[in-house]
């Protein structure tokens, strides 16, 4: 299996690229690898691996990026190998840069790949990729390679392409996913949601809708200008030093690259925006990539009108396999017919292996999956099994 290397997004054959479809998603799309490379910190480098069978065409593909000190603070290897590798292994992989495949941001990654392949195509092709971005993260320096927030099937085959390397396996984080395509309309969803849950959703819709708001579908370039003070106040109600003008470039960029692909719901109060929800739509899925509102006005339940009810009222679900929601705030999205699906992530040593305690590994991901489980899984429509999230 041979694997083409490119530097810089402006090389990267993106038809080929977005080819890829096979447990891709939009944050897999040559649209935001641009992102990405746009949003490089100083110092950073990047690389995209694709992976050719014997005729040429492209396999599968996978993002490599290096650092010189984690991106964001979800994405800091230490934190979640701590007490799982000895102190001094710790400290030495602190010191050091570090380097991350499979993306890093957004908080999902991937490794793509080509529709119609055999799996021992397959296999060839992701250990040709692991392969080559071990060496990328050697060439950086780095302490410690980590793919971040995968799906369980590519967590498992970047382990197994990674065994004699001493690959460490973590449950980390749930996804959760609204599954549209189960309902024509609100009435089909609500007959879903079980009897006690359904006054909350029929309430929470018609407070809406007395309010006299309403909801215009538009495409993310078209209203820069109007988020960006609404997606600011979500991020400084939530802690974080987020300007306006730091959103509307953010958006701008997103705008730029992803334009085409955006679906955004602009909720607005006698033609003033209140709210917004800005989707993407990849294949058969709607990525729900970040929302803001108007906190000087009531809230009613804008979230999840704009996400949930005005969605599935207009039918998208015929159109539409799923809503995909991203991490966090398990307990609402949850307990209104979101449905959880589990991401691991995957560390290997790259000056030297990290020599995990596989006891304290598997103990620490059964722990996690179970707290998970206590805490939400009453409020997954359907029940919760989390026997099946275990490795």
């Amino acid at each position: 299996m041979h694997v083409s290397s490119y530097d810089t997004v402006d090389q990267l054959p993106a038809a080929e690229w977005d080819a890829l479809t096979i447990g891709g998603t939009i944050y897999s799309s040559s649209g935001f690898v641009g992102v990405r490379a746009e949003e490089l910190p100083p110092g950073a480098s990047a690389r995209c691996l694709l992976a050719r069978d014997e005729r040429g065409a492209p396999t599968a593909g996978v993002e490599a990026y290096a650092f010189a000190r984690p991106p964001h603070a979800l994405y800091t290897p230490a934190d979640l190998l701590v007490g799982l590798i000895s102190d001094e292994r710790h400290a030495h992989l602190g010191s050091r840069p570090m380097a991350l495949g499979a993306g890093w941001s957004e908080f999902r990654g991937q490794l793509p790949g080509r529709d119609g392949v055999t799996a021992q195509e397959r296999s060839a092709a992701v250990h040709a990729l692991t392969a080559q971005t071990l060496g990328f993260a050697r060439t950086a320096g780095a302490s410690v390679l980590g793919y971040y927030y995968l799906p369980r099937a590519e967590a498992l085959e970047v382990a197994a392409a990674h065994a004699d390397d001493g690959a460490v396996l973590l449950y980390h984080d749930v996804e959760t996913v609204v599954p549209v395509e189960l309902w024509q309309d609100l009435d089909d969803y609500l007959a879903w949601l079980p009897a006690g849950r359904r006054p909350r959703a029929r309430r929470e819709r018609r407070d809406f809708e007395r309010s006299g708001r309403t909801i215009r579908e538009v495409s993310l370039p078209e209203v820069v200008k109007e988020i960006a003070p609404l997606n600011s106040a979500l991020m400084r109600r939530h802690g974080h030093d987020y300007g306006e003008e730091r959103a509307a470039a953010v958006y701008d960029r997103q705008g730029r690259h992803l334009g085409d692909r955006s679906t955004l719901l602009l909720a607005e109060d006698a033609g003033h925006p209140v709210g917004f929800a800005l989707r993407y739509r990849h294949g058969d899925t709607l990525y729900a990539r970040v929302a803001g509102f108007d906190y000087s006005v009531p809230n009613v339940a804008d979230y999840f009108n704009l996400v949930f009810y005005h969605s599935i009222a207009s039918g998208v679900g015929r159109t539409v396999r799923a809503i995909h929601l991203g991490l966090g705030t398990f307990q609402a999205k949850l307990a209104r017919g979101a449905q959880p699906h589990p991401l691991y992530s995957v560390f290997v040593g790259v000056d030297r292996p990290l020599a995990a305690d596989g006891n304290k590994v598997r103990e620490r991901n059964r722990k996690e999956v179970e707290a998970f489980g206590a805490e939400y899984g009453r409020f997954v429509v359907g029940g919760l099994n989390t026997d099946d999230w275990l490795l």
